[in-house]
């Protein structure tokens, strides 16, 4: 218990120290942060999702993507995509065509076909396509800020789509948790009304299930129902 505290707690001060890096934060500084822990690989994996579950880049690091959702990479354009992806690239193409562009523009004109390149290869189904250009151009125009290496954008460009996707994962895993809770809490009450003949009290699904009142008056709130 008293290392899995202290765990939770260097996960926070990585975190601060991420915010500290304005969100950034490389693979080599999560390794060097543990190294008394001695962390395999794939704990090591497990940190950098965390942080960007938390909005933080985190480049030379890719997430690995299950064999059971392979397949998910890439995913067919819906319609809406197809069209957004249209729309988006005739104002490439107007952009490209400028005579008297600005430097801004130069540089807008050269890379917003290779983040449209990104976001499909890196494309999962569960993110709108357009979501993850803007998120893409977003980063560009930042790391056009600080350098003007092609490599080193481009890395800043799949960390900030990277954080997107890692975002919606993480929140998509959360609304999964809460809907099991609810479906757990409502699967007790049915089973001990049923066992007793009578409604019960939430002192006793509490003691069931081993959670406090609190949190089921939380789980129902979840349901759009109150603690009678």
């Amino acid at each position: 218990m008293a290392e899995h505290l202290a765990f939770k707690e260097k996960l926070g001060d990585i975190l601060k120290k991420a915010i500290a890096q304005s969100n950034e934060m490389r693979r080599e500084e999560v390794e060097a942060f543990f190294a008394e822990d001695e962390l395999s690989a794939e704990q090591i994996d497990l940190v950098c999702d965390y942080l960007l579950s938390q909005k933080v880049s985190v480049f030379g690091y890719k997430k690995a993507i299950p064999e059971s959702e392979a397949s998910k990479e890439q995913a067919k354009l819906t319609t809406q995509e197809q069209a957004y992806l249209a729309e988006y690239q005739k104002d490439i193409e107007e952009i490209q065509r400028k005579s008297n562009k600005d430097a801004m523009e130069e540089h807008m004109a050269y890379y917003l076909p290779k983040i449209v390149e990104e976001a499909l290869k890196m494309h999962r189904g569960n993110v709108f396509i357009g979501d993850m250009i803007q998120e893409g151009s977003l980063n560009l125009v930042l790391a056009l800020a600080q350098t003007e290496d092609e490599i080193e954008i481009m890395e800043k460009i799949r960390a900030g789509i990277d954080v997107l996707l890692e975002s919606q994962d993480e929140t998509a895993r959360r609304d999964n948790r809460m809907v099991e809770k609810v479906s757990d809490l409502d699967q007790a009450i049915r089973d001990m009304t049923e066992e007793n003949g009578r409604k019960v009290a939430v002192d006793e699904v509490a003691d069931k299930l081993g959670i406090t009142e609190e949190q089921i008056a939380d789980i129902l709130k979840l349901a759009g129902e109150e603690v009678e």
